[in-house]
């Protein structure tokens, strides 16, 4: 997966061009699951200076329909290591938990949105 993405990969886009293999490989809430823990390798390890695209980077994969809410806000609520993170993983949990710190304001806009859908359906 960081073979295919280089460091301008947020800006540039990249895993738009990757839309149809990224489709395939996220048919399931596991895969997903696993593409949140690639891109938290890429912007943890592989890149660093990109922790603070890493919101950005979830936003491009929800916004295409390749992360669903409900796959976000559970690994919003999971502990930082979890079962889809490697034992083994080249990510330190200071890494991690950067990341989970960034994405927090992505997340509370998830949360809100849910909430308001809520709330206009009830009305």
């Amino acid at each position: 997966f960081g073979a295919a993405l280089s460091e301008n990969f947020v800006k540039g886009k990249e895993l738009l061009q990757h839309l149809d293999i990224l489709k395939v490989l996220t048919s399931s809430q596991t895969h997903q699951r696993h593409l949140i823990a690639a891109i938290e390798w890429v912007c943890g390890a592989k890149f660093p200076s990109l922790l603070k695209y890493f919101p950005v980077a979830l936003k491009q994969l929800f916004d295409e329909d390749l992360l669903d809410e409900a796959i976000l806000l559970e690994w919003a609520q999971d502990e930082v290591r979890n079962e889809y993170t490697s034992d083994e993983s080249m990510i330190e949990m200071e890494a991690l938990e950067s990341l989970k710190e960034a994405a927090r304001p992505f997340i509370v806009w998830l949360e809100e949105a849910e909430s308001e859908e809520e709330s206009e359906e009830e009305s």
